[in-house]
């Protein structure tokens, strides 16, 4: 298990000290918790309830660093900056980047830990 499209395996798995089926357990737990975070944002946006907007992305930001899943994480935190200066008209482009990458790393986590 050291080989998942999206995440950066050595950064996840030293943010747990190395302790490998713990980090299995933290990937099982991110796919649970966030597997329809995109649906979420979508449907948000869709109903420009900004503020859910926010949170899921701030969030999402904060799991994606915590294991290793870099390109979520920088494309999750620029949504969040772009809230927070409250460009709205960069929400919908913004989001286009970080719908893949969660998609991404949710479809490996599946694939990888054998979820049904």
């Amino acid at each position: 298990m050291s080989d998942f499209d999206g995440i950066e395996y050595t950064i996840g798995l030293n943010n747990v000290l190395g302790d490998e089926s713990l980090f299995e357990e933290i990937l099982m737990m991110f796919y649970q918790v966030h597997h329809q975070d995109g649906e979420k944002l979508c449907l948000a946006l869709k109903k420009q309830d900004i503020a859910k907007v926010k949170h899921i992305a701030h969030t999402l930001k904060g799991v994606a660093c915590s294991i290793g899943a870099m390109n979520l994480y920088e494309a999750t935190k620029a949504l969040e900056h772009a809230i927070n200066d409250n460009q709205s008209q960069n929400y919908e482009n913004l989001l286009i980047n970080v719908l893949p990458e969660l998609n991404k790393v949710i479809k490996d986590i599946a694939l990888q830990l054998n979820v049904d």
